[in-house]
């Protein structure tokens, strides 16, 4: 090889580290800019006991849902109404109980709308119901309905019920983990972020609108009246997961 081709070379080799170096130095800045955006963000969900429960508007239930094949007959408020308080979990703003009838026969639909909730369903019904069933044993079975989601089946007093909660983004859930597995799908993105640090919302979108509907059984015929709940259920779904509460 001449010298002028040597020479060549080594500006080529040269100048191609220069570039390898610049390379290097712009990852490595890239690298420290995101390190630092995670420990900030671990800081603010470790120090501030607002980041999970940032207040969220009000919100009323309207007085008359129309639900197709159903006739209302009557709604009213539910009294279970608490205020948003810092570290408040699976609090209770605004609630209401519908009574339809479907071919003549009644079904109530208790609609609550529920903030800073994991989404652990028969918490939300120990918490704010009558019925008395210890954890882990209220529900008969849980099932999952393509492009709706997942419900919980169970039996208590002579009556029916389906509960699920219906979530600000993705489909219906029922334990902790089908809510924060939603939450991770839909509220860990990059433009989160800047509207969480400067508090205008949550990271994680931790509501509920929680579904509890019920039906009185005859003669112990159970299997027919989960039948009728779900049946129920894929219309309420329809009618309120599009109309979920605005932040």
């Amino acid at each position: 090889m001449d010298t002028n081709a040597k020479e060549t070379s080594m500006i080529k080799f040269t100048q191609w580290k220069k570039e390898m170096k610049f390379w290097v130095h712009i990852r490595i800045s890239l690298l420290a800019i995101t390190s630092i955006g995670v420990f900030v963000t671990l800081g603010k969900l470790i120090f501030d006991a607002d980041a999970a429960s940032h207040k969220v508007s009000n919100f009323v239930f309207p007085a008359n849902v129309l639900l197709t094949d159903a006739k209302i007959l009557e709604s009213q408020l539910l009294i279970d109404k608490v205020v948003q308080e810092s570290r408040k979990y699976d609090a209770v703003i605004a609630g209401r109980r519908y009574r339809y009838s479907y071919n003549s026969i009644p079904v109530d639909i208790e609609m609550r709308y529920v903030v800073g909730t994991l989404g652990n369903v028969e918490g939300l019904i120990i918490n704010n119901t009558t019925i008395n069933l210890p954890p882990g044993k209220i529900f008969k079975t849980v099932r999952q309905e393509l492009g709706v989601g997942y419900y919980g089946l169970f039996t208590y007093q002579n009556k029916a019920y389906l509960s699920s909660c219906i979530n600000p983004q993705g489909d219906s859930t029922v334990t902790t983990e089908q809510f924060l597995h939603n939450r991770h799908i839909y509220n860990i993105r990059f433009n989160r972020f800047l509207p969480w640090f400067i508090g205008e919302q949550s990271f994680l979108d931790r509501r509920c609108l929680w579904a509890h509907l019920s039906i009185a059984v005859n003669n112990a015929d159970y299997q027919s009246a989960y039948k009728f709940l779900e049946k129920t259920w894929l219309s309420c779904y329809r009618w309120w997961s599009p109309r979920f509460p605005k932040h």
